[in-house]
């Protein structure tokens, strides 16, 4: 892992939570092995003036045992601006946010997902499909052990979840399980964003701009070759193909023995692929997950690349409900970002 502290920015800080109980949301997340460790508020004025949404706020956030990322902010909005994207069963919307967590039993979790839908509950799954991840040059079925993953998906109005289990490998950095908790979840591994484009141009704002380290792309779907599961998870065509394009936390490698949790993971799909724009479902104010947060050194420059580097909406410094200074901006693909100036 590379271990150099002068990096300007790491990888996700917070995934951000509308949620209309925040007590609930606290309980509900503490399942999952998460524990609160700050609470802040600001007035309809200073929120409009940060988040662009004009409504009295009170937050929460939480913390994943003792990582210094991945943190969940639940934000429970006085006025929200719109239930969200609400009720799905995939992932095929523009625009959407999803969070990824590693467990040790996709099917436990599963299971509370099911009794769950029978009291009514507004929930959706996608069932675990089987995902090598690290093809063996000389695997035998039923002779050798095979490296990889069930993933499946979990999904409510207020918390998007993709959820995988490892089979046969380990990587110590990329997730850790706290095995006192209910629910036996990692933190947030990293985050899905799924955008209907085809211009790549926009990328460049993560790595060059941002200075994420831009990790590997692929290009994924198309029949015979892509999984059930993905068909399913993001509602895909026969032929219909996307592109993964991810961009880790700087302090990361391109190994993946360095590889760091706190990854962020764009798939792209066609501008011709019929979808929601989910967009202003997504963002500041709305109910569900809508919001992704940064944490940097020297927020005021960091005001400054982002301005050079397309952002629009951008915010003057303002205190946050942490008093910590942060900034809003959208991305020059039309995303919801907020940077926090405290690393």
């Amino acid at each position: 892992m590379n271990t150099n502290e002068n990096h300007q920015i790491r990888g996700v800080y917070e995934s951000c939570i509308g949620v209309p109980d925040i007590n609930y949301g606290v309980k509900f997340w503490n399942q999952f092995g998460y524990h609160v460790v700050e609470k802040g508020k600001l007035n309809s004025n200073s929120a409009e003036q940060l988040y662009q949404h004009q409504s009295e706020l009170e937050s929460i956030r939480l913390q994943h045992q003792d990582t210094d990322h991945s943190f969940i902010r639940l934000m429970k909005w006085n006025n929200p601006k719109n239930k969200g994207i609400g009720f799905t069963t995939n992932l095929r919307q523009d625009g959407n946010r999803w969070g990824v967590v590693l467990t040790k039993s996709i099917l436990n979790i599963l299971n509370h997902v099911e009794d769950a839908i029978s009291k009514g509950e507004p929930w959706s799954y996608i069932m675990p499909h089987w995902l090598q991840v690290y093809a063996m040059d000389k695997g035998e079925p039923f002779f050798d052990a095979p490296l990889g993953v069930r993933e499946g998906i979990a999904l409510h109005p207020h918390c998007r979840l993709a959820l995988f289990e490892r089979y046969n490998y380990v990587k110590p950095t990329y997730g850790k399980i706290d095995p006192d908790s209910f629910l036996q979840s990692s933190q947030f591994t990293h985050h899905g964003i799924l955008l209907r484009s085809n211009n790549t141009e926009h990328l460049k704002f993560y790595d060059e701009c941002l200075g994420l380290l831009r990790q590997k792309e692929q290009t994924m779907g198309g029949k015979p070759t892509c999984s059930s599961g993905n068909i399913d998870t993001f509602g895909l065509g026969f032929t219909e193909i996307y592109h993964i394009h991810d961009f880790d936390d700087p302090r990361s490698t391109l190994d993946i023995k360095g590889h760091l949790s706190g990854r962020l993971k764009i798939v792209r799909m066609d501008e011709s692929s019929k979808m929601k724009d989910v967009h202003d479902l997504s963002r500041p104010g709305s109910l569900g997950m809508s919001l992704l947060t940064y944490q940097v050194k020297d927020i005021a420059a960091y005001r400054k690349k982002v301005i050079d580097g397309g952002a629009t909406e951008v915010t003057e410094i303002f205190e946050n409900e942490f008093k910590e200074q942060s900034i809003s901006f959208k991305s020059p693909d039309g995303l919801s970002w907020n940077l926090v100036g405290t690393l």
